[in-house]
């Protein structure tokens, strides 16, 4: 539930749920009113209807009581008895003190229940709280009294009607099944119809997203997100993205003339430079003492004309000023010349160049920007592959593509580093601390990368701290049968 749309159904599955709750709740309440009304209805009725038979005996032919001894007492005549049978439920007839008539439902009780109805017909029934349930181990009985005023003729006190209570327990409600069914039902389609319209509510910022991804990189800042109308918040998110785009832009394009403009005009003084100096160093009244000055200022000065030609050739590429002169390339013999190069590179270092395989492959591209693109990998690995160290080459034809790998024995690189090798001035920092002895400007792999990219191609990593790296450029192949390449052997 960590998406938008997640939290969205949940909540509204939460809401929802503590609504159709509490509207239950009020449907069996309700209901449970309407059953205890009802109840008490039938029982006043049959309560009125005794207190009317009562009232209406006392007759010679009919006598409410038989006098009987004075041990038993008065008890209801056995014609007033036969009335009273009549009635449904649980009938008590009571004088002040005891009680003169029970029916065969009070009869067929328990002694322990009959004891406790008769308890709570006597204690809690008043004239102030005439009703309410009595609870037995057996039942649960919803009882009421009707008071009577006690006469010679008729001497009854209270006349109590009742009946079983369990219709008002919530389960045997009438709608207690259709809640509990409808219930679960509702909130099941609910939360589906929510998922379904939370998913097409945010479809649109899912539209916008994978418009953003596409203009994540400088070259595409000059797409925009569509805004249909201004009338809803993401439209208005959309416009507000787009101003935001446009000033990147730029931005951006501001500083790639700056960059493109400044190596531009830092070529030429530099150029200048460089032919004086080395025209000083040739002069016969340079002293001794000064040659090593002059040959520091002249490696510097190459050092700022390689990293002005760096920058220039970057900032035309972002520009896409810079135009690759496509022709049928044989990566073999390529592969070959700058395997020579790095060779003759090695021995300064002390490292080992050994080419392990070299298949016949023919691409589409410009030959001398791929050889800058190969050397850029291999001197790369040359800078970093201590003395004694090995430097391995490979041409792979995989498919329809051909991979160009550069495996060194160097001093590798952290797994925190590998996402930001390609950043242009990025060095990692055990290599930054070596400065003194391996130079570079941190722009030959963003340089390779671009060359890569260029050519319908991409260059891998694979790396270990202390245990070298393998750097491999993958190019689609261009099938050419006016091309033959022989297989050359693998060289060491």
């Amino acid at each position: 539930m960590n998406s938008i749309r997640g939290r969205l159904t949940l909540a509204y599955a939460i809401v929802l749920a503590l609504t159709l709750a509490m509207f239950s709740a009020v449907l069996l309440s309700a209901s449970r009113g309407a059953a205890e009304r009802a109840i008490k209805s039938r029982v006043e009725d049959v309560a009125e209807l005794a207190s009317v038979l009562l009232q209406q005996a006392g007759t010679a032919a009919l006598p409410v009581v038989a006098t009987t001894d004075s041990v038993i007492g008065q008890e209801l005549s056995a014609g007033v008895r036969r009335l009273l049978s009549g009635l449904p439920g649980y009938i008590i007839v009571t004088d002040t003190a005891r009680v003169l008539y029970a029916s065969a439902a009070v009869e067929r009780l328990t002694t322990k229940d009959r004891g406790a109805l008769t308890r709570a017909v006597f204690r809690e029934l008043t004239p102030d709280q005439p009703g309410g349930i009595v609870a037995l181990d057996s039942a649960r009985l919803f009882v009421l009294a009707h008071f009577e005023t006690p006469s010679a003729r008729v001497p009854i006190y209270r006349v109590v009607a009742g009946e079983p209570a369990q219709s008002l327990d919530l389960s045997r409600l009438d709608i207690f099944a259709s809640v509990t069914v409808a219930f679960p039902v509702l909130l099941l389609l609910s939360v589906l119809v929510a998922w379904v319209l939370a998913g097409a509510s945010l479809r649109p910022i899912d539209r916008l997203i994978g418009e953003l991804e596409a203009i994540q990189d400088g070259r595409s800042l000059h797409r925009r997100l569509p805004v249909e109308t201004d009338e809803n918040e993401l439209d208005r998110l959309a416009g507000t993205i787009n101003a935001m785009i446009a000033r990147l832009e730029g931005s951006f394009a501001a500083l790639r003339r700056f960059t493109a403009d400044a190596s531009h005009e830092l070529k030429t003084p530099l150029t200048v430079l460089r032919a004086d100096i080395e025209r000083a160093m040739q002069s016969p009244q340079v002293s001794m003492d000064q040659l090593p000055a002059l040959e520091e200022a002249l490696a510097e000065t190459t050092r700022m004309a390689d990293l002005v030609e760096s920058l220039l050739t970057l900032a035309r590429a972002d520009e896409g000023r810079f135009d690759i002169h496509r022709e049928v390339v044989a990566l073999a013999p390529l592969v070959e010349d700058v395997y020579e190069t790095a060779a003759m590179l090695a021995e300064s270092s002390g490292a080992r160049v050994e080419l392990r395989r070299l298949d016949p492959a023919t691409v589409s591209g410009d030959p001398v920007r791929l050889r800058q693109l190969l050397l850029n990998l291999v001197t790369n690995a040359l800078k970093y592959t201590s003395r004694g160290g090995k430097v391995t080459l490979a041409l792979e034809l995989r498919g329809e593509r051909v991979a160009f790998s550069v495996q060194d024995t160097g001093l590798g690189i952290a797994a925190a580093d590998l996402p930001f090798i390609f950043d242009r001035f990025w060095r990692a920092d055990r290599a930054r601390s070596r400065g003194g002895e391996r130079g570079g400007f941190g722009l030959g792999l963003a340089i390779a990368q671009w060359i890569a990219h260029a050519h319908g191609g991409n260059i891998n990593v694979a790396s270990r701290l202390g245990r070298g790296s393998t750097f491999t450029v993958s190019l689609p192949v261009m099938p050419s049968p006016n091309v033959i390449e022989s297989s050359s052997e693998p060289t060491g």
